[in-house]
């Protein structure tokens, strides 16, 4: 493991601890919030599976409900 790898592993851990992209931003010394966001800052399997559970509850209709579109 190179040295710089740690600092993707440090964002991303970050990140999945609930800190904001942008505090990991000034935490990494980055300029661009993008360049955190996009390069550092990646999420793992859990993490992504929070917002389909989220949405896939928000979308759900109740048995014996009828949607109307």
């Amino acid at each position: 493991m190179r040295f710089h790898d740690s600092r993707y592993t440090c964002a991303s851990l970050l990140l999945k601890n609930g800190v904001a992209v942008k505090d990991i931003q000034d935490w990494l010394g980055h300029s661009s919030y993008a360049t955190t966001a996009n390069i550092y800052a990646h999420l793992d399997t859990d993490s992504k599976k929070q917002p389909a559970t989220k949405m896939n509850q928000a979308v759900s209709i109740n048995p014996g409900i009828s949607a109307a579109i």
